[in-house]
């Protein structure tokens, strides 16, 4: 059994009490059961039938630590469609995140009022994040999923259904290479990329990609790199701009491409496939 104290009636949420009560495990939550202790509240969540993730965890493989890692997103998206819980007030650590038998995930939401200020912090967010990151770093193999976990993050902060595919991905075929054809330079450019350094301009001698002829490219405008977890363009200072989707490139900075991205260089315009 766990057991918790709200120091005061006022603290305890009730509609969120009542919502844990009644449909809480429905959703993957512990029910919480209430009494009054003196002048305080007593919440006790009662667990003795399942085993903590930190517990199962040495006994598990990188694929079923992120298996685990799935689920937690799964139940994640479905509390948040519940306005009578704050998932400010999930406990987020491998200590209170249970197991069943069946791998099944089982959270404990506190049903204590959640002071306004912190209502739109999102910090139980991060609080995922870290976690995530921290039981796959436990196991061969997980820094490279973390990679992708970081790069999910910055990318898609919040967006739960691409993190989850995050975690399947393993250096998939489609990743392997990208294809950059022209689509209004004089002659018809197509340029094949793969995991080396691909660097993009005018210069025969420094360049991997040669657009020949054109003024307004510089003699090394940008590269295409790999950073084993997407592909990405950088513009290396070019004189008259590298755009990616119409919006131009601060000059160093890594912005991740795939198939489907237009890009643009000055005026020059490649689709990549």
């Amino acid at each position: 059994m766990r057991d918790f104290f709200l120091n005061a009636e006022e603290q305890l949420d009730r509609e969120a009490y009542d919502f844990l009560r009644e449909e809480g495990e429905h959703f993957g939550v512990f029910p919480c059961f209430g009494i009054h202790y003196n002048s305080r509240i007593k919440l006790a969540c009662f667990t003795e039938e399942y085993r903590t993730l930190g517990e199962v965890l040495p006994e598990l493989s990188l694929d079923e630590v992120c298996d685990v890692s799935k689920a937690i997103l799964r139940r994640i998206k479905a509390l948040e469609g519940r306005p009578e819980v704050s998932l400010e007030n999930v406990i987020w650590d491998q200590d209170s995140i249970y197991l069943d038998k069946a791998k099944h995930v089982y959270l404990i939401c506190l049903p204590a009022v959640v002071p306004e200020e912190s209502l739109d912090s999102l910090i139980y967010v991060r609080r995922v994040y870290a976690l995530l990151q921290d039981i796959i770093l436990q196991k061969e193999g997980g820094e490279l999923v973390c990679r992708q976990i970081r790069h999910q993050q910055e990318k898609n902060f919040e967006n739960w259904d691409t993190l989850e595919n995050a975690l399947d991905r393993r250096t998939p075929e489609e990743d392997e290479s990208l294809t950059l054809k022209s689509i209004n330079t004089p002659d018809v450019l197509t340029f094949h990329i793969r995991h080396e350094l691909f660097r993009i301009g005018s210069d025969p001698a420094e360049a991997d990609g040669l657009i020949l002829g054109l003024d307004s490219i510089s003699p090394v405008h940008a590269e295409i790199g790999w950073n084993e977890i997407s592909f990405y363009i950088r513009d290396l200072d070019s004189e008259n701009g590298t755009y990616v989707n119409n919006q131009r490139l601060r000059p160093g900075m890594e912005v991740p491409i795939g198939e489907g991205t237009v890009l643009r260089f000055a005026e020059y315009t490649f689709n990549v496939e």
